[in-house]
Formats: C-alpha cells, sequence, structure tokens
C-alpha cells in the first residue's frame, strides 16, 4: 500500500476529522482517500510526543497484520528464522554491523558466517521496512553487496569506504524514517 495524504487543518477541523475517523473505526473500517479499509478487533499502538527544535510532533500509528493472500516482493524469511521484533531485527543487525566493521578496521577480512548473518539481517531488515523506505532500503543494499565485493577482492580500503557509505546511509535513514 505505502501511501501517505498530507493535510492541513485548524483545530476544530482537526478534532471533526478525528471524531469522523473513530466513528469509522467503531464500525470496522477506516476511509483513507477514496479507499475504505478493513480494520480488526485487535490492533498494535503506539502513541509518541516529540518536542522538536521548533515544533512539536505527536504521532499517533496503530498496524495490524496484513491481509491474507498479500503478496511480497521478496520473502525476507527464507534464510532462516528473524528476530522475534522489527526492533530486535535493528539491533541484531546493528550488532552484526559494528562485528563486519571491527574485523575491517582491525585489518582482518570478516569470515563468511559473519558475512552471511550481515547479508541475511540486512535483506530481513529491507523487506520488512515501510514502503516508504524502498528507494533508502535499495541504496543500502547496494553499498553492502560493494562491501562484500571489496572483502572478497582483499580491497581493505575501497571495505572502509563502503563501511563509511553505509554508516551514513544508517544515520541518515534514522533520521529519516525515524
Amino acid at each position: 500500500m505505502g501511501k501517505k495524504i498530507m493535510m492541513a487543518y485548524g483545530r476544530d477541523g482537526l478534532a471533526d476529522y478525528l471524531e469522523n475517523l473513530a466513528s469509522h473505526l467503531r464500525k470496522g473500517n477506516i476511509p483513507f482517500g477514496s479507499e475504505l479499509l478493513e480494520v480488526p478487533e485487535s490492533l498494535e499502538v503506539k502513541l509518541s510526543l516529540k518536542d522538536k527544535k521548533h515544533s512539536v510532533a505527536y504521532r499517533l500509528e496503530w498496524r495490524w497484520a496484513a491481509p491474507e493472500g498479500r503478496e511480497w516482493a521478496e520473502s525476507p524469511r527464507e534464510a532462516g528464522p528473524l528476530p522475534s521484533s522489527f526492533k530486535q531485527l535493528k539491533k541484531d543487525l546493528a550488532r552484526a554491523f559494528r562485528a563486519v566493521k571491527l574485523a575491517v578496521h582491525q585489518g582482518d577480512l570478516p569470515n563468511e558466517r559473519l558475512l552471511a548473518e550481515f547479508d541475511r539481517l540486512s535483506r530481513a531488515f529491507a523487506a520488512h521496512a515501510e514502503p516508504e523506505w524502498d528507494r533508502a532500503a535499495r541504496e543500502y543494499l547496494g553499498h553492502m553487496e560493494n562491501l562484500f565485493r571489496s572483502i572478497r577482492d582483499g580491497r581493505k580500503e575501497a571495505a572502509i569506504h563502503e563501511i563509511r557509505d553505509l554508516q551514513t546511509r544508517m544515520v541518515a535513514c534514522h533520521r529519516d524514517y525515524k
């Protein structure tokens, strides 16, 4: 799906919109543009309030399981079991990245097992990412493949360069999509 609709409201207009949304939610559906999406009884809900430099951001996010029969472009589960949550996946990916980075900076080539784990977690992360992250995820995977090629060819300077690019991509992604 991966669609966003931006709206501008006054306080009363937003309250009216939220009341209408609540009414639909009680009925088991929500309007989204011209679509009416079914909403299950049980949802995962997250509220956050961020006090930023020049604004305050209040976010209400809710999730539910994808509809049956949804086709994924690439199955993240093909390469073995994944961590139990997206948050755990991010932690495991960060751990694997630090291990690869440390090995390269110490002059060692990371072993195939570590590279395979980093590859598996990276691809799972990209497959689980929100649709609006697609371009950034593809860039990240491209840098990862360049890193693997550099390591396999024994080009340490190129590997260090790709690690820097990966780290820059991770930081930018986290900043842009958190």
